[in-house]
Protein backbone atom coordinates (compact mmCIF):
# COMPACT_ATOMS: atom_id res chain seq x y z
CA UNK A 1 0.00 0.00 0.00
CA UNK A 2 1.26 3.33 -1.19
CA UNK A 3 1.93 5.74 1.87
CA UNK A 4 -0.14 8.46 0.46
CA UNK A 5 -3.00 5.80 0.50
CA UNK A 6 -2.64 4.79 4.38
CA UNK A 7 -2.43 8.50 4.90
CA UNK A 8 -5.45 9.15 3.84
CA UNK A 9 -7.27 6.03 5.29
CA UNK A 10 -5.89 7.24 8.72
CA UNK A 11 -6.66 10.31 8.61
CA UNK A 12 -10.61 9.19 7.37
CA UNK A 13 -10.34 6.84 10.68
CA UNK A 14 -8.96 9.21 13.11
CA UNK A 15 -12.14 11.58 12.13
CA UNK A 16 -14.26 8.56 12.46
CA UNK A 17 -13.21 8.57 15.70
CA UNK A 18 -13.39 12.04 16.85
CA UNK A 19 -17.22 11.74 15.68
CA UNK A 20 -17.61 8.75 17.85
CA UNK A 21 -16.08 9.74 20.65
CA UNK A 22 -18.34 13.73 19.86
CA UNK A 23 -21.13 11.43 20.14
CA UNK A 24 -20.31 9.39 22.94
CA UNK A 25 -20.24 12.95 24.93
CA UNK A 26 -22.81 14.33 23.64
CA UNK A 27 -25.05 11.36 23.72
CA UNK A 28 -27.86 11.85 27.25
CA UNK A 29 -29.88 9.13 28.51
CA UNK A 30 -33.36 7.65 26.74
CA UNK A 31 -35.36 10.11 28.96
CA UNK A 32 -33.28 12.99 28.19
CA UNK A 33 -32.68 11.99 24.71
CA UNK A 34 -36.70 11.75 24.08
CA UNK A 35 -37.48 15.15 25.29
CA UNK A 36 -34.31 16.79 23.69
CA UNK A 37 -35.00 17.13 19.99
CA UNK A 38 -31.99 19.68 19.03
CA UNK A 39 -29.80 16.63 20.93
CA UNK A 40 -31.31 14.29 19.51
CA UNK A 41 -30.91 15.20 16.12
CA UNK A 42 -27.79 16.41 16.90
CA UNK A 43 -26.61 12.45 17.87
CA UNK A 44 -28.49 11.32 14.79
CA UNK A 45 -26.66 13.37 12.49
CA UNK A 46 -23.27 12.56 14.56
CA UNK A 47 -24.04 9.21 13.94
CA UNK A 48 -25.15 9.33 10.38
CA UNK A 49 -21.26 11.07 9.51
CA UNK A 50 -19.89 8.52 11.30
CA UNK A 51 -20.81 5.64 9.39
CA UNK A 52 -20.11 7.58 6.31
CA UNK A 53 -16.12 8.18 7.55
CA UNK A 54 -16.37 4.07 8.04
CA UNK A 55 -17.61 3.44 4.89
CA UNK A 56 -15.09 5.73 3.21
CA UNK A 57 -12.60 3.95 5.06
CA UNK A 58 -13.52 0.61 4.33
CA UNK A 59 -13.58 2.05 0.67
CA UNK A 60 -10.36 3.47 0.53
CA UNK A 61 -9.27 0.12 1.49
CA UNK A 62 -10.60 -1.86 -0.77
CA UNK A 63 -9.30 0.65 -3.31
CA UNK A 64 -5.60 1.13 -1.95
CA UNK A 65 -5.50 -2.50 -2.11
CA UNK A 66 -6.74 -3.38 -5.47
CA UNK A 67 -9.31 -6.08 -3.68
CA UNK A 68 -12.20 -5.19 -6.51
CA UNK A 69 -14.99 -3.44 -7.15
CA UNK A 70 -18.02 -3.47 -5.12
CA UNK A 71 -21.06 -4.29 -6.27
CA UNK A 72 -22.92 -1.86 -3.98
CA UNK A 73 -22.25 -0.55 -0.36
CA UNK A 74 -23.32 -3.89 1.61
CA UNK A 75 -20.51 -5.81 -0.78
CA UNK A 76 -17.65 -3.60 0.46
CA UNK A 77 -18.00 -5.18 3.70
CA UNK A 78 -18.12 -8.65 2.00
CA UNK A 79 -15.25 -7.98 0.47
CA UNK A 80 -13.23 -6.81 3.17
CA UNK A 81 -14.41 -9.99 5.11
CA UNK A 82 -13.21 -11.67 2.07
CA UNK A 83 -9.55 -10.34 2.22
CA UNK A 84 -9.56 -10.76 6.14
CA UNK A 85 -9.33 -7.38 6.63
CA UNK A 86 -12.57 -7.80 8.59
CA UNK A 87 -14.22 -11.05 10.50
CA UNK A 88 -17.67 -12.07 9.52
CA UNK A 89 -19.47 -11.20 12.36
CA UNK A 90 -17.73 -7.44 12.29
CA UNK A 91 -19.03 -7.17 8.34
CA UNK A 92 -22.43 -8.58 9.55
CA UNK A 93 -22.81 -5.27 12.14
CA UNK A 94 -20.95 -3.08 9.41
CA UNK A 95 -23.87 -3.64 7.05
CA UNK A 96 -26.67 -2.92 10.07
CA UNK A 97 -24.70 -0.17 10.80
CA UNK A 98 -24.83 1.41 7.23
CA UNK A 99 -28.92 -0.02 7.29
CA UNK A 100 -29.20 2.16 10.44
CA UNK A 101 -27.45 5.17 8.55
CA UNK A 102 -29.85 4.24 5.88
CA UNK A 103 -33.08 4.65 8.09
CA UNK A 104 -31.59 7.71 9.32
CA UNK A 105 -31.55 9.62 6.03
CA UNK A 106 -34.49 7.95 4.10
CA UNK A 107 -37.04 7.45 6.37
CA UNK A 108 -36.46 9.82 9.07
CA UNK A 109 -40.30 10.58 9.48
CA UNK A 110 -40.84 7.17 10.74
CA UNK A 111 -38.25 6.30 12.58
CA UNK A 112 -38.71 5.24 16.41
CA UNK A 113 -36.80 7.21 18.55
CA UNK A 114 -36.43 4.71 20.94
CA UNK A 115 -34.69 2.18 18.79
CA UNK A 116 -32.46 5.37 17.87
CA UNK A 117 -31.40 5.40 21.42
CA UNK A 118 -30.92 1.74 21.81
CA UNK A 119 -28.41 1.62 18.77
CA UNK A 120 -26.81 4.55 19.47
CA UNK A 121 -26.23 2.96 22.85
CA UNK A 122 -25.46 -0.01 22.53
CA UNK A 123 -23.67 -0.19 18.97
CA UNK A 124 -20.35 2.17 19.54
CA UNK A 125 -18.17 -0.26 20.02
CA UNK A 126 -18.66 -1.08 16.71
CA UNK A 127 -16.85 1.67 15.27
CA UNK A 128 -13.64 0.99 18.06
CA UNK A 129 -13.56 -2.64 16.77
CA UNK A 130 -13.20 -1.35 13.19
CA UNK A 131 -10.72 1.05 14.23
CA UNK A 132 -8.65 -2.11 15.37
CA UNK A 133 -8.79 -4.05 12.87
CA UNK A 134 -8.33 -1.38 10.19
CA UNK A 135 -5.27 -0.34 12.07
CA UNK A 136 -3.93 -4.03 12.10
CA UNK A 137 -4.42 -4.58 8.66
CA UNK A 138 -2.53 -1.10 7.80
CA UNK A 139 0.21 -2.96 10.21
CA UNK A 140 0.32 -5.57 7.94
CA UNK A 141 -1.25 -7.68 10.56
CA UNK A 142 -4.56 -10.02 9.58
CA UNK A 143 -6.83 -10.21 11.91
CA UNK A 144 -6.70 -14.00 11.98
CA UNK A 145 -2.86 -13.16 13.44
CA UNK A 146 -3.44 -10.98 16.11
CA UNK A 147 -2.74 -12.60 19.55
CA UNK A 148 -6.08 -11.98 20.76
CA UNK A 149 -7.86 -14.17 18.07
Amino acid sequence: MEEFDKNRIISKLDEMMKYTKELQGMLPDKEEYLEDLIRRRACEKTVEVAIESLIDVSAMVISAQRLGLPANEDNIFDILVKATVLNKEQGERLKDLKGFRNILIHRYAHIDDEIVHFNLSNHLDDFVEFFNAISLYLKGMRPSESPQN
